[in-house]
């Protein structure tokens, strides 16, 4: 494919730029301490803030401040984990008939040096250090402030992680497809899927870990299409790093380097360079060992069977997390109504079917629509990465005797791909360049309606709608002076300009026609 578009030639800001200020209204219109454990992640960024390092195991991290705001928010924990949401989806807050808050001059109030230094509580995020002291920077913007503008100070930091997340996104769909078409809508769907939209906008350390996954996939894509250099594995060494310095689950990303180069010397024939390459990974294999074996081989000190295990996880899988994965709000008591994610899964299925073709063509050497040791790569790292998330559970049950409550989210470092196998599969159903347009548009439809039907789902299990004014006057609430009044009337109309311009984009039929164009390997290359 010659005259296809190169990865590196074009970047759509405009269009990537759009995605995040999608992002940032979910993270405006959320209530505060809304998001996945958001306040636990605030905790840990506040201490690394003002000491420089996470907090210890044994170290009191909540600070009085915050520890009487949740208290006044509903959202402090008790003993068990629970507070006034949990399986309470219909509680609320008391909203009163102005922009202020019932008890938000009290909760500015508390901002005060005693109470931000007092220490009440252990909850905070034990992460390693990266993500932290990323949001730290953006907390000490607005250091002196109370800690509601704080917190959404901290929430803005998510903005250009998201900007970066859709730029890799964008130009791994460029390696996939070969067509800046197929790469935006991939890009496109991807931060429209409603919950990736809700988790991104949020305070957590899953955003920087995405984030990095999104860029190691990328990397490794680079190896397997153009093979090893020294710039790509440069790249990859300092993602790997720094992932490590995010989640425990950045050690996850050298066995997908490794598989990475394997299939990149597999398709160029390089020997030699496998032999070296072998040589260094036995070597930092010997220097992490204790890492490893300890993930693999800890002691079962419950006492606990794994079929028992294996059971609880599939029926999880089924009966909540296909549903979770597209939409769960509130405190994980709210979800999207059934029609949303019944569609949704019908599509996946039919999708399945799609890469079940598509896999039939590359054995009868038939043209296919996507690079294909891309795409065994891409289905090989989620299922590689979903087993060692079950695996960690399993670790975890043998070690305290129950679950640790795998949620979908924990899966999105690879619903890029989940989203690339996606496309791929539908698009491989279509037997002509029209009917692959329509497919392709249909998955657009649909996930802009997933994205409104998430919002709105959001909105409505928080706020009444029954009227404008009252709506702009209960989001007002607990909310810094650019997310109160006529300022929602700004933040609207960009949310929706920026969908309509992402809509009216991917709708417009490229003039080369190169996204409906599938691709014909003769041998082991793609054409």
């Amino acid at each position: 494919m010659s005259n296809a578009t190169s990865p590196k030639s074009f970047t759509p800001w405009l269009f990537l730029i759009a995605l995040s200020f999608i992002v940032t209204f979910w993270g405006f219109v959320t209530p505060l301490f809304e998001f996945p454990d958001e306040q636990v992640h605030l905790e840990t960024v506040d201490y690394v803030a003002r000491y420089g390092h996470v907090p210890g195991n044994f170290t009191p991290d909540v600070t009085l401040e915050m520890y009487k705001t949740q208290e006044l928010l509903g959202t402090l924990r008790n003993d068990q984990g629970q507070n006034d949401y949990t399986y309470h989806p219909e509680y609320r807050l008391e909203y009163v008939n102005s922009l202020l808050g019932k008890y938000e001059d009290e909760i500015k109030s508390f901002n005060t040096p005693n109470n931000r230094l007092i220490k009440v509580k252990l909850e905070g995020a034990r992460y390693p250090l990266a993500y932290y002291l990323y949001s730290s920077y953006w907390l000490k913007l607005v250091g002196s402030s109370d800690i509601i503008t704080r917190s959404f100070a901290v929430r803005l930091g998510s903005l250009p992680l998201a900007l970066f997340m859709a730029y890799f996104i964008y130009q791994t769909g460029m390696l996939l497809f070969h067509h800046s078409k197929l790469a935006l809508t991939l890009t496109a769907l991807t931060f429209l899927q409603p919950m990736f939209s809700f988790v991104t906008a949020g305070t957590n350390s899953d955003n920087l870990h995405n984030l990095l996954f999104f860029a190691l996939v990328y990397y490794c894509l680079l190896l397997i299409k153009h093979g090893l250099s020294r710039q790509t594995l440069a790249s990859l060494l300092i993602i790997s790093v720094l992932d490590i310095y995010t989640k425990t689950q950045g050690y996850l990303t050298v066995p997908l380097i490794a598989l990475a180069i394997f299939i990149s010397v597999l398709r160029q024939r390089h020997w030699k360079t496998l032999v070296l390459l072998s040589i260094l990974s036995t070597v930092f294999l010997l220097f992490t060992t204790e890492k490893w074996l300890g993930f693999l081989t800890s002691a079962n000190n419950r006492g606990v069977s794994f079929i028992p295990f294996l059971n609880f996880s599939i029926n999880k899988l089924i009966s909540q997390n296909i549903v979770w994965y597209w939409g769960v709000f509130k405190w994980l008591g709210v979800v999207l109504p059934p029609l949303y994610w019944q569609l949704a899964n019908r599509v996946v299925l039919l999708s399945a079917a799609g890469l079940g073709l598509y896999g039939w063509k590359i054995l009868k050497k038939k043209k296919i629509i996507a690079d294909p040791y891309i795409t065994f790569y891409l289905l090989v790292s989620c299922i590689f990465y979903a087993l060692a998330i079950y695996w960690a559970d399993w670790v975890h049950h043998k070690n305290l005797g129950y679950s640790m409550g795998i949620q979908a989210r924990y899966f999105f470092p690879t619903i890029n791909a989940h989203i690339a196998l996606l496309m791929t599969g539908i698009l491989s159903l279509g037997w002509s360049s029209r009917i692959r347009l329509w497919l392709r548009r249909g998955l657009v439809f649909l996930f802009f309606w997933l994205q409104l039907g998430g919002l709105w789902r959001l909105l409505t299990s928080y706020y009444s709608l029954s009227s404008l004014p009252e709506f702009i006057t209960q989001i007002s609430q607990y909310k810094p002076f650019y997310l109160k009044g006529d300022w929602w009337y700004l933040w609207g109309i960009i949310y929706l300009v920026s969908l309509t311009y992402l809509l009216k984009k991917l709708l417009a039929v490229d003039s080369s026609r190169l996204d409906q164009l599938p691709q014909k390997p003769p041998s082991n290359k793609v054409v």
